[in-house]
């Protein structure tokens, strides 16, 4: 295995949301606290919504310890699961082996980051369905961006896009939604990535490059970008929401055996539900209370063990009604089709279903604040 494959596997088993897949730092979690916060609503309306007692599922999830996957966790460690009758079971890998343990069956359930392998392996007809959000670039919620080496900023060599042009420009990951945001970035100065050197570089290094002046531009991610910005290496460009809002970066997606027990995929995503709204309680919207519980359970499954990064960087962007946004999906099916990175063109709508997700959000009720 050659020194780059290595280190790309690393980058993505610790990857924050996004889309190119993120890579971490460390301190000691936090303590939990001793009590927590009164039952919500929509907890309430959960507890409603589940069908009768039915026999302990075992259901087994892929985890590459990011924090797009806060659903997952949050609803293992409040309970959320228990409370539907599922045993979760957390299975450790990289990023790039998802997909073939939802297919071969080892796992039922991938957070999996929307690539050009994704679109391949459901090109071939293989038994998947994406049926919630499991990342998106959304308002003051996208982990990803343009980061741009502080020198370039400060003495005024970068004032836009154009100024890319015959630069080094970084990517963590070819074929991933991130490389389709730093693209739009691209075009609007009608650039293309032919116009600059582009060099494929994890996230710790892209920092390293940047502190020796080795590399200009590249797509960032938290908590590498706050890090970066802390140590007066790199300043912010555009965030993930200002190139393409809304844009899908990963899907909650099933395998076939999963999603065909229709009263264990709604108990599934009932408890996913809830802790999607908790992650977007705490980390977005800010809740103190919330944001004392759901800290201290990140910090103990995902590769950010700094407490304190939970309040600095810019939150991966997870939705309190977490539908797929299939218009995203299928335009960016488009950029991988021409750009050779898939070879066929076909139909996504089959393998989205927000039906199952349309009908959890209707019995747990509105989100609110």
């Amino acid at each position: 295995m050659s020194a780059s494959t290595t280190t790309r596997r690393r980058f993505l088993r610790i990857m924050g949301v996004s889309a190119a897949a993120g890579i971490a730092a460390a301190c000691a979690p936090a303590a939990a606290p001793s009590a927590a916060p009164s039952t919500t609503a929509s907890a309430a309306a959960s507890a409603k919504a589940s069908p009768t007692a039915r026999p302990v599922s075992i259901v087994k999830i892929t985890d590459i310890q990011i924090t797009s996957a806060a659903g997952s966790y949050i609803a293992a460690d409040r309970g959320y699961f228990k409370d539907e009758g599922i045993d979760p079971q957390f299975l450790p890998m990289g990023a790039g082996d998802q997909i073939t343990a939802l297919v071969s069956g080892t796992a039922d359930v991938a957070g999996s980051v929307i690539t050009a392998q994704l679109y391949n392996a459901l090109g071939r007809g293989l038994s998947l369905k994406m049926v919630g959000d499991h990342g998106s670039n959304l308002k003051n919620a996208s982990a990803g961006g343009v980061v741009v080496r502080k020198d370039l900023a400060d003495s005024g060599q970068w004032k836009g896009p154009a100024d890319l042009k015959g630069k080094k420009v970084a990517l963590a990951l070819v074929d991933a939604v991130s490389e389709i945001d730093m693209y739009k970035y691209l075009q609007q100065a009608h650039l293309t990535w032919k116009d600059v050197d582009q060099v494929v570089l994890g996230f710790p290094e892209q920092l390293a490059a940047f502190a020796n002046k080795s590399l200009d531009y590249a797509y960032g991610q938290e908590p590498f970008t706050t890090n970066g910005v802390a140590k007066k290496i790199c300043v912010r460009g555009p965030i993930g929401y200002d190139l393409y809002p809304g844009q899908q970066i990963a899907a909650l997606t099933f395998g076939q055996k999963l999603y065909a027990d229709k009263q264990l995929t709604l108990a599934y995503l009932r408890a996913y539900v809830r802790g999607a709204r908790d992650y977007v309680k705490a980390l977005i919207d800010k809740d103190k209370a919330t944001f004392d519980i759901v800290v201290p359970i990140l910090v103990k499954h995902t590769s950010m063990k700094d407490p304190t990064l939970y309040s600095t960087t810019i939150p991966s962007g997870l939705k309190p009604d977490p539908l797929v946004n299939e218009k995203s999906v299928t335009d960016d099916l488009q950029y991988f089709i021409d750009k050779g990175s898939v070879k066929q063109k076909y139909d996504i709508a089959p393998f989205i279903d927000n039906g199952p997700v349309k009908q959890v959000i209707q019995a747990l009720g509105p989100y609110t604040k």
